[in-house]
């Protein structure tokens, strides 16, 4: 079972149609499950339900052959823990979906990583749904030195020097 899940906070009508498209369609023959968010898009050829409780969904996401997202870090994070191959299409501004294109940013340098298969089009989608059984994501590994040293940079940029010797 293929895990399709738009994420708690946002509706994503443009991905959850083109998987149901893409599923009445043929190209995906695997059984998809979708937590289809506050959208106005109703599946046709798959089962699905607005929202799914904490419990239900770490449970749907168990289960899962594969995970197809939004490119949020939270679903990410979760494939990548599970070792769960996971296609990611982000939400664009162009779209009205967010008021930035940050989850573009996000899709675009994990798929550079190998953590995800990242799509935008049909196209894709369909390109990476061939490419998904063989898809093993590339394990991430956490960079503590360059979070230290970005956050140093940061504080750096925030306090000048001479504010450490400044007196109560």
């Amino acid at each position: 079972m293929i895990f399709l899940t738009v994420g708690s906070a946002l509706p994503f009508d443009r991905l959850v149609e083109m998987v149901d498209r893409a599923v009445g369609d043929g190209v995906v023959r695997e059984e998809v499950f979708a937590q289809v968010g506050a959208g106005r898009y109703r599946p046709l050829h798959c089962e699905f339900v607005d929202f799914l409780a904490r419990p239900e969904y770490e449970a749907r996401f168990a289960q899962a052959s594969a995970v197809v997202s939004h490119a949020g870090i939270g679903t990410i994070a979760t494939a990548l823990k599970a070792g769960k191959p996971i296609m990611v299409m982000p939400r664009k501004k162009v779209h009205g979906e967010l008021v930035d294109d940050h989850q573009a940013l996000t899709a675009e340098r994990f798929a550079a990583l190998g953590h995800v298969l990242a799509f935008s089009t049909r196209a894709e989608f369909e390109a990476g749904m061939r490419r998904l059984p063989g898809f093993v994501p590339a394990p991430r590994h956490a960079n503590a030195e360059g979070v230290a040293r970005a956050i140093g940079t940061l504080l750096n940029q925030l306090c000048p020097a001479d504010m450490g010797n400044m007196q109560p």
